[in-house]
């Protein structure tokens, strides 16, 4: 009996024996499949799906080619407090005015592709300034993702107050009273303020030097002051000094009046053909933006768009709606870069530096 329990206890024992080699040879192959995959995942031979983080996470910039005070800025100050609230994250707005607009608009095109930072671009001056100096280190067609138009500003002939000008004719003979000696103000030599201006000056027979600003709002205090004879703007940044009576507005540089301001004739209707400037202002983003992030941030502008607030204050600053979304933004783009190449080119107009 006795014996018969000790084989008994030495049965037990050893298959324990065995059993227990069997898990510790399972337990090392384990360990050695749990070091091979560890290898594969810090090669990038094979990854484990992980939990993408919601985006964004932080605060977006929102970077403009002109300085604070002017169409692009007061369009940005406000779509920012939309989008801010739809993102729930800030939208901060960056100026970065000069060259015409190409020093935001290369900060744009070279910042981090991963959606937080956001370019508004002034689609029509972006284009009349390739047309005057070229193809340019960056462009909106080749170095951005489109996002979708915001919305459009038409822009406006005006004259300071002080001159005691009127209307179209009466700018006419008060320039052509003394050729050359009366300056102009443009929002940077080679943007449309620039353009629009030489096609006046051909058309109607009038001389006048070019002084180039950095954008809307440091030209027109010099109109307001008389140094300047007149000026081709948004009429959004005119608008307050219109309604305070510092300037006079003398034409609208678009197919129809606008409802703003619609005691005032277009530039077609006053003789001056080729000046339809109604300026989109779009939003972009650097090219490699994943789509995922664009489809966010577009669906936070379509928001605001339809957002009645938005409406009525955009409204009220002379802007228009833009319809244009992102797929037929790039094409638009395209469409602007070459009518405004070709219209440089036929009116052989040497745009003043």
């Amino acid at each position: 009996m006795v014996n018969q329990y000790v084989g008994l206890r030495g049965y037990v024992a050893s298959r324990s024996f065995a059993y227990a080699r069997v898990s510790l040879s399972i337990m090392r192959k384990a360990a050695r499949v749990l070091s091979i995959l560890g290898l594969f995942a810090v090669s990038g031979w094979f990854t484990a799906p992980v939990q993408a983080a919601e985006f964004p996470q932080r605060a977006i910039q929102l970077i403009l080619s002109f300085p604070a005070g002017g169409a692009t800025d007061v369009l940005a100050r406000e779509l920012s407090q939309y989008m801010g609230a739809t993102l729930g994250q800030s939208v901060v707005v960056l100026n970065r005015p000069g060259a015409g607009g190409y020093i935001g608009m290369q900060a744009g095109a070279r910042a981090e592709p991963d959606g937080y930072t956001l370019y508004i671009s002034s689609v029509m001056s972006n284009a009349v300034y390739e047309g005057v100096n070229g193809k340019q280190p960056v462009s909106l067609d080749q170095d951005f993702e489109a996002i979708g138009g915001i919305a459009s500003a038409p822009h406006i002939l005006v004259v300071p107050t002080k001159i005691g000008v009127k209307d179209f004719a009466g700018l006419v003979s008060y320039l052509k009273a003394a050729p050359g000696k009366y300056n102009y103000a443009s929002m940077g030599a080679g943007t449309l303020s620039n353009l629009e201006a030489e096609i006046f000056k051909e058309q109607a027979g009038v001389d006048a030097l070019q002084i180039p600003y950095k954008g809307s709002s440091q030209a027109l205090p010099e109109v307001i002051t008389g140094s300047s004879a007149f000026m081709f703007d948004s009429v959004t940044s005119s608008l307050p000094h219109i309604e305070a009576g510092r300037v006079n507005v003398l034409g609208v540089a678009s197919a129809t009046r606008l409802g703003v301001i619609p005691e005032v004739p277009t530039m077609e209707e006053l003789g001056v053909s080729g000046l339809q400037a109604e300026n989109l202002f779009a939003l972009m983003a650097p090219k490699g933006t994943p789509s995922a992030r664009i489809d966010v941030i577009y669906a936070a502008l379509a928001k605001a768009q339809a957002d009645e607030g938005f409406r009525k204050a955009i409204a009220a600053q002379g802007f228009l709606i833009s319809k244009i979304d992102r797929e037929a933004l790039p094409g638009f783009i395209l469409e602007q870069q070459s009518f405004w190449n070709k219209k440089v080119k036929s009116l052989n107009i040497a745009v003043a530096k």
